[in-house]
């Protein structure tokens, strides 16, 4: 468990850290993707923080439970919608707005399904239990749709994105949503570490790709316009 504690520990001040950095972009800039991989990391280490929280207690508390599953639903959403400003911006108003749609569901689902406060301690270790601590069909649907969004986005848009560009950066954040959808696959199969592992390899993969991005743009005085259609 101290394990465990310490690798979610790591990835809410690494979270923490990128949030902060995206947040003085956008204040500098108004760089929409930079707001929305800004609040994708703040999503990410207040998950984090709870999932930490409940290490230290030995299980979720109730409220903090109902939360946590709203924010790790959305991570991989909001992330997308960070990307999409980045290569698509076309489609980024649309898809925010559905991602917007479906946190809002998930969060009614996970406020107003009764839980079962005595599989707590279980979720800790695999997010598969999360169906039976709170069994709603808007927390099931708003995590498969949200997580399928996020997928598209990260992974398949980058690639696209690549295909047509060839620029490297597109790998970059291709393979850090390539290994966010590992580290949920760990996460539902009760390996905790390795999850946080696999979130903080992610992230900075996704880091680094948005960052090569923006300094290819600054050097370019714009946007090329393969990349923005």
């Amino acid at each position: 468990m101290a394990v465990d504690a310490l690798a979610a520990a790591v990835t809410a001040l690494v979270a923490v850290i990128l949030a902060l950095t995206f947040g003085r972009q956008y204040a500098r800039r108004g760089s929409l993707h930079a707001l929305w991989w800004g609040i994708a990391f703040l999503a990410t280490a207040g998950a984090a923080a709870l999932q930490l929280a409940g290490f230290l207690r030995g299980a979720f508390d109730p409220g903090g439970y109902r939360v946590y599953v709203v924010l790790a639903a959305a991570v991989p959403a909001l992330m997308g919608a960070g990307t999409l400003f980045l290569l698509w911006p076309r489609w980024a108003w649309p898809y925010t707005a559905l991602t917007l749609a479906f946190v809002a569901l998930t969060a009614v689902g996970a406020g107003t399904a009764p839980l079962a406060p005595g599989l707590l301690h279980a979720v800790l270790r695999a997010s598969e239990e999360v169906t039976r601590v709170l069994p709603s069909s808007l927390v099931t649907t708003g995590f498969a749709v949200l997580g399928t969004l996020g997928a598209l986005a990260l992974v398949l848009g980058a690639l696209w994105s690549w295909w047509r560009t060839r620029l490297g950066y597109n790998l970059l954040i291709a393979a850090g949503g390539v290994v966010f959808s590992v580290a949920d696959s760990l996460a539902a199969y009760g390996v905790a570490a390795l999850f946080y592992v696999a979130q903080i390899a992610g992230i900075l993969l996704l880091y680094w790709g948005v960052e090569a991005s923006r300094r290819r743009r600054e050097q370019v005085g714009a946007v090329p316009r393969s990349t923005a259609s």
